[in-house]
C-alpha cells in the first residue's frame, strides 16, 4: 500500500511555510505504529509541490493525504483534484486546523471540495488518531475506496458518495502523552529537511486553556494541555543540535511556552546545548499568557534567544470580553519588560485591529501603553475570520457586524501543473465602532512603527529623544502628520503602500480570485501582492534607508524644537551618523562586504551599552576618533544562509528578519579598531 503525505507550502515568491512538516510526519511514525496490516505500507512525505507532482506522475500512490491551513488550502486541493484525474479509484484525505466549528458550515465547505473524500475532524490536534481509523478502515476493506464509506469512522467527515449525505462521526479522544506518537525525528522521517534551510519544528505541549474567540486552538475541546515527557523532547533536540547549522532557528509548535514547569528543565537543556554545539540563538514560538516568572526564567536560560511574546491582542475590556480573553495585567508586563530589559532582552507585544468593540482610540492608547512598558516591536494583526475559530461562526459575524474583505494571502501564489493557484483569506476591515478610514489611519501609523521601531531598528535616536522627554508614540504620530515634508522616494513608499492597501480587498471570494489570475505575473514578479505592512517595512527599511533616516532625524529635530527641549545638535547628528555607519541594506551582496570608515566625539556603542543610562554627552572622547566598522563573519554567515532561503526581494527579507534580532543586520565596531590618521 502506497500512502503519500503532503504538507506542501507555496516556494515561487518565498517559502511561504519555513518549517518542517512535523504534523504529517506524526501521522507516518503513528500509524506504522499502530496499523494493523499485512501488507507492507509504503509512507512518503512532501513538502514542496513540484515534488509532489514527479512522484504523482511516476506512481500514484493508493491514499493521498493533504494538510489544510488558511496558506494551503487551494494548492492542496490542486493536488488532489490533480491526484484524482490520473486515478478515480484514489482515497484523497484533508486534514488540519482550517476546518469550520459549525457543522452545517463544514457540510458547505466539503461540498465546495468535491475531489477530497475525506476530511479529517475531530480536535483540532487529534489528526494522528483519526488518519489511523481511517486507515485501518481501508486496510480492512481491501484496500477498496467505495468500502471506506460503509458505516462512519471516528474523527472522520466526508459527503457520502453515493447517497451524497453529510456524514459526521464522533469525534476521537485526545492523546494525553504525546510519547505515545514516536518521535519523526529520531526515526529519522525528517532527515531530508536538516539541509534545507526550512527550520525545525517540535510540539511539546498540546492544548491551550485560553478560548480566545479570534484563535483556532480556543476550541473547548482542547483546553486540556497535554504534553512529551522532557526526556522525549531532549532527545529530539539533541538529535537537531548534532546535524544542522548553528543559525537555524529552533520554532515551537506551543501555544504557550514558558508558562509549565517542565518548560524551565528543558531551557535548561537548551542553555547546555546552546554552550556546546552554539544553537540554537534564536527561538521562534508563542510565550505564555501568564506566570510571568517563569517565563523570565526560562528565557534568562536560553541566553536571550527566545524573545517574550505579549499577544495582548487588545487591552479594552468590552473587547477582552467579547473575544473571551484573559491578558496579563499590564503592570505586571511593565515588571516584565524591566527585568527582560536589564538583561538585554527584548519582549514583543500583539494587537488585532478591527476586533469587536475596538475603537481607533482605544487601539492605539494599547500601542502607547505596551511602548511605554517597554515593547520592542509590536504587530498589529488582522482580524482574519479563520475556519475553527469562533468568530467566523454565522452567529457571531451577524452579532459585532463585521464589515470583511477578501485578499490574497501574501506569497501563496504558485503555478506547479499549468494552471496559476491563489490563495485567498477573508479579514476585517470595519466595524461599527471601527471605521474604514481608521482602519487604513492605523495601517499606515503601523507601518512606520515597524520600518523605525520594530525591535529596536532605530533605537538610538528614540533614546536620545525619550531622554529629552519625548516618547516613542508620540514621536512616530508626528511622523505621520508629517509625511507630507518627508523625502520623495521615502513619501512615495507610504502611498504606494495606501494604494496597494485599497487595490488589494475585494468584496468576494471569487472576485479576489478573478483577480488575481489576471493579475497574476505582477503579483509573481512583486509589482502587486505581498504582506503588505512586511512588504513595504522591508522597503523603507532596507531600499529606501537613507531617505528613512532622513526623515527620522528631520522629525526628531523637528519634535524637540516643538517642545522647548534644549539638545546638542551635534549629538543629534552622531546618532544618526552613527546609524548610516553600521545599518545594513539592500543590496546585501555589497553591504556585507563594506567596510565603513567614521570620525567621532562620542562613544556611541558605550552609550549604548550602558542602556542610554546618561546622556550621549556624558561620553565625550577626549579627542575625535576615528573607527572602522564592518560585519562580523558569524553575523555574515547567518544573512547569508537565509538570503539562501528567501531571497532578498521585500517577501523573502520580511521571512527571514522574522527570525533575526535587529542587531544582526549591522555592521559592528571592533574594540580598539582605531585608524591613526585614517581620513573620515
Amino acid at each position: 500500500m502506497r500512502i503519500y503525505l503532503a504538507d506542501l507550502g507555496h516556494n515561487l515568491l518565498t517559502k511561504s511555510s519555513d518549517v518542517y512538516p512535523l504534523g504529517v510526519a506524526n501521522l507516518v511514525t503513528y500509524a506504522k505504529a499502530y496499523l494493523k496490516s499485512s501488507e507492507p505500507l509504503e509512507f512518503a512525505l512532501f513538502r514542496e509541490p513540484q515534488d509532489l507532482k514527479a512522484a504523482l506522475d511516476r506512481a500514484t500512490p493508493d491514499v493521498l493525504g493533504l494538510s489544510n491551513y488558511a496558506w494551503n488550502e487551494e494548492l492542496s486541493y490542486h493536488f488532489a483534484t490533480y491526484a484524482k484525474k490520473r486515478s478515480p479509484k484514489l482515497l484523497t484525505v484533508m486534514g488540519g486546523p482550517n476546518w469550520p466549528l459549525v457543522d452545517a458550515v463544514q457540510e458547505e465547505f466539503l461540498r465546495g471540495l468535491p475531489h477530497v473524500d475525506c476530511y479529517v475532524d475531530g480536535p483540532t490536534y487529534e489528526g494522528e488518531r483519526a488518519f489511523l481509523n481511517l486507515l485501518q478502515r481501508y486496510v480492512d476493506v481491501g484496500s477498496r475506496r467505495e468500502g471506506v464509506f460503509d458505516a462512519p469512522v471516528a474523527g472522520i467527515t466526508w459527503i457520502d458518495p453515493k447517497s451524497r449525505a453529510f456524514v459526521k462521526a464522533p469525534e476521537v479522544e485526545r492523546i494525553q502523552d504525546l510519547d505515545e506518537i514516536p518521535s519523526p525525528y529520531t526515526s529519522g522521517w525528517l532527515d531530508p529537511f536538516l539541509k534545507t534551510g526550512y527550520f525545525p519544528m517540535m510540539q511539546i505541549a498540546r492544548g491551550c486553556p485560553f478560548t480566545c474567540a479570534f484563535c483556532n486552538s480556543g476550541v473547548k475541546s482542547n483546553s486540556r494541555v497535554f504534553a512529551h515527557s522532557v526526556q522525549n523532547v531532549k532527545d529530539d533536540l539533541l538529535y537537531l543540535a548534532e546535524r544542522i547549522k548553528p543559525e537555524i532557528t529552533l520554532c515551537f509548535a506551543d501555544d504557550n511556552f514558558g508558562m509549565y514547569e517542565r518548560d524551565e528543565e528543558i531551557a535548561d537543556y537548551i542553555g547546555w546545548l546552546q554552550d556546546k554545539y552554539g544553537w540554537p540563538r534564536y527561538i521562534r514560538t508563542t510565550t505564555g499568557k501568564n506566570k510571568g516568572e517563569r517565563i523570565i526564567k526560562v528565557m534568562r536560560k536560553v541566553r536571550g534567544a527566545l524573545p517574550m511574546t505579549a499577544a495582548v491582542q487588545s487591552m479594552n475590556p468590552v473587547v477582552l470580553k467579547n473575544i473571551k480573553r484573559d491578558n496579563i495585567k499590564l503592570s505586571t508586563y511593565m515588571e516584565i519588560q524591566q527585568e527582560l530589559d536589564s538583561m538585554g532582552m527584548q519582549s514583543y507585544g500583539e494587537l488585532i485591529l478591527c476586533l469587536p468593540g475596538e475603537t481607533r482610540q482605544s487601539f492605539m492608547k494599547a500601542v502607547s501603553d505596551l511602548l511605554d512598558a517597554g515593547a520592542k516591536r509590536i504587530s498589529a494583526h488582522q482580524l482574519m475570520l479563520l475556519h475553527g475559530a469562533e468568530l467566523a461562526n454565522p452567529d457571531q459575524r451577524a452579532k459585532f457586524k463585521f464589515d470583511t474583505r477578501f485578499r490574497v494571502v501574501a506569497r501563496n501564489i504558485g503555478d506547479f501543473t499549468g494552471e496559476p493557484i491563489v490563495e485567498v483569506e477573508e479579514m476585517v476591515v470595519a466595524t461599527p465602532d471601527f471605521s474604514f478610514q481608521d482602519y487604513l489611519d492605523t495601517r499606515v501609523f503601523h507601518l512606520l512603527l515597524t520600518i523605525f521601531y520594530y525591535e529596536g531598528n532605530y533605537d538610538e535616536p528614540f533614546a536620545f529623544a525619550r531622554q529629552h522627554g519625548i516618547k516613542p508614540f508620540d514621536l512616530v504620530v508626528r511622523m505621520q502628520e508629517l509625511l507630507g515634508e518627508a523625502p520623495a522616494d521615502f513619501r512615495k513608499v507610504i502611498d504606494d503602500f495606501l494604494v496597494e492597501t485599497n487595490q488589494e480587498i475585494f468584496t468576494s471570494r471569487q472576485a479576489c480570485l478573478e483577480w488575481a489570475k489576471a493579475h497574476y505575473a505582477e503579483l509573481v514578479d512583486g509589482t502587486l501582492g505581498g504582506n503588505l505592512l512586511s512588504k513595504y517595512s522591508m522597503i523603507g527599511r532596507f531600499v529606501a534607508t537613507r531617505s528613512g533616516l532622513d526623515f527620522l532625524e528631520s522629525v526628531v529635530a523637528r519634535v524637540l524644537g516643538e517642545r522647548g527641549a534644549k539638545y546638542d545638535a551635534k549629538e543629534l547628528a552622531t546618532v544618526f551618523d552613527y546609524l548610516r555607519a553600521v545599518v545594513l541594506h539592500v543590496p546585501f551582496a555589497e553591504t556585507l562586504a563594506k567596510r565603513v570608515t567614521w570620525k567621532t566625539e562620542f562613544d556611541v556603542e558605550t552609550w549604548i551599552g550602558e542602556r542610554y543610562s546618561k546622556p550621549l554627552g556624558a561620553y565625550r572622547y577626549a579627542a575625535p576618533r576615528t573607527l572602522i566598522a564592518e560585519t562580523a563573519p558569524d553575523k555574515r554567515a547567518l544573512i547569508e544562509t537565509k538570503l539562501a532561503t528567501f531571497g532578498e526581494h521585500p517577501s523573502g527579507l520580511g521571512k527571514f528578519t522574522r527570525t533575526m534580532f535587529a542587531r544582526d543586520l549591522r555592521r559592528s565596531f571592533a574594540p580598539a579598531r582605531e585608524l591613526e590618521g585614517a581620513k573620515a
